[in-house]
């Protein structure tokens, strides 16, 4: 006996309702006993699905005469007797199968979108790093050291006090230019000073020591301006007195953005 035998000859309802002979219902308990997977597929109530599946074949119960069921077939008679739902049965079953269905497809939709936010978050984050990096790459070209391609001269006047707002306000110069500033310092007797130059929100640059104001009654420095990022730059002058002790003597606020 065999599946193609099973479903041309009708075997499981015939099976149920009692006909077959005691040979083909040994042979068919046999092969529902060897055949597990087969046995859950067949439209057999689960009670006698259990009994097949466990009862030797050879312990079937059958008689000298034809269509005498066995004892298997008379457990699934005694049970649609005590009031079991075949029909019920297969419904439920259908019903288990739609609900794990369903819970299979709800765990594919979550981990979708699972899957959907980690993209989402890895697009923003590596937008995030492409734009720093054009940042950081931007800054390191702005500061990147270049030959000036001319000169630009500019007379200033120190103030007492520190400066707020640029005194000098050049914007960004490109290409780099240089710088010679022209810093009066008429102003006493000094002839020596000290010049320190500060980056606003960020720390000292650079001191240069004992420079000499020339005959003209000014200190010259010649800076280039590629040498300096965006931003605003503070120049505290002090002079150096008699003592060779330094003193304040004023500021110069420089703008270079």
């Amino acid at each position: 006996m065999d599946r193609k035998y099973i479903d041309s000859e009708h075997i499981v309802e015939r099976y149920l309702a009692g006909d077959l002979t005691v040979r083909e219902a040994r042979d068919f308990e046999r092969y529902c006993l060897e055949h597990p997977d087969l046995l859950n597929e067949l439209p057999i109530p689960v009670r006698l699905k259990a009994r097949l599946a466990r009862r030797p074949a050879e312990e079937s119960e059958t008689g000298i005469f034809q269509t005498i069921p066995s004892t298997t077939t008379h457990v699934a008679v005694q049970a649609a007797d005590d009031g079991f739902d075949y029909e019920g049965e297969q419904e439920a079953r259908h019903g288990d199968s739609v609900g794990a269905s369903r819970l299979v497809v709800a765990a594919l939709v979550v981990a979708l979108l699972g899957a959907l936010a980690g993209l989402a978050v890895y697009a923003m984050r590596a937008g995030s790093l492409q734009k720093q990096l054009h940042q950081i790459t931007q800054a390191a070209r702005e500061t990147q050291m270049r030959a000036p391609a001319g000169v630009q001269t500019y007379t200033v006047q120190p103030v007492r006090a520190e400066p707020a707002e640029p005194t000098l306000q050049l914007g960004w110069l490109s290409p780099p230019q240089r710088l010679e500033l022209r810093i009066n310092v008429s102003e006493g007797k000094f002839t020596q000073f000290q010049v320190t130059i500060d980056k606003i929100g960020d720390g000292q640059l650079m001191q240069m020591r004992r420079l000499t104001r020339d005959s003209n009654r000014e200190l010259r420095l010649a800076l280039n301006s590629s040498a300096f990022g965006p931003g605003e730059y503070l120049l505290r002058l002090d002079a150096y007195n008699w003592r060779g002790q330094t003193q304040p003597y004023g500021w110069i606020r420089v703008g270079l953005q």
